[in-house]
């Protein structure tokens, strides 16, 4: 893995980005310097001084570890099934989906477990909500991260 600081001006860039893709965007000092991790070509960890952030493809979306961030995200809420699933990279499925917020098409939505409400996966849902809710099966949102997944481990590191 490869690992450098990126330019005030990247830096910059990035932040930008945040800002027009997400709901909330953190509260960032002037003097922020931002270490990327290249996990391989298509994923990349961003970690800023107060989040940690991950690129995928061009996406910018938060990493689990962020669980304040997430709550301003949209999310669906599994039931204790699907999580097994899920943590092994499985996308979210209608069926197991017991619980959501209003999402779109293309949107980031936080997958948390109903029990003890904590998330346990990132994804990019596949269709409107207003769709999924006449559906019985299918697939409604891909799983991007997930706990235990490659970049889990990379930040959970010491």
């Amino acid at each position: 893995m490869k690992s450098y600081t990126l330019s005030k001006r990247n830096v910059k860039t990035i932040i930008d980005r945040m800002t027009k893709t997400w709901p909330v965007t953190p509260e960032f000092n002037k003097s922020i310097q931002v270490r990327i991790v290249e996990i391989n070509e298509h994923k990349r960890l961003l970690i800023f001084t107060n989040l940690e952030a991950i690129e995928l493809e061009g996406l910018l979306i938060p990493t689990l570890k962020s669980t304040e961030l997430l709550q301003s995200f949209p999310y669906v809420e599994v039931d204790q099934g699907a999580v097994s699933y899920i943590c092994n990279g499985a996308d979210v499925m209608r069926p197991g989906i017991v619980g959501w917020v209003a999402f779109k098409k293309g949107d980031i939505v936080g997958v948390r477990e109903s029990k003890y409400k904590k998330f346990i996966a990132i994804g990019i849902a596949l269709i409107n909500e207003s769709d999924m809710r006449g559906m019985s099966k299918g697939a409604v949102a891909k799983n991007v991260h997930y706990i235990g997944d490659r970049l889990w481990a990379t930040y959970k590191q010491p």
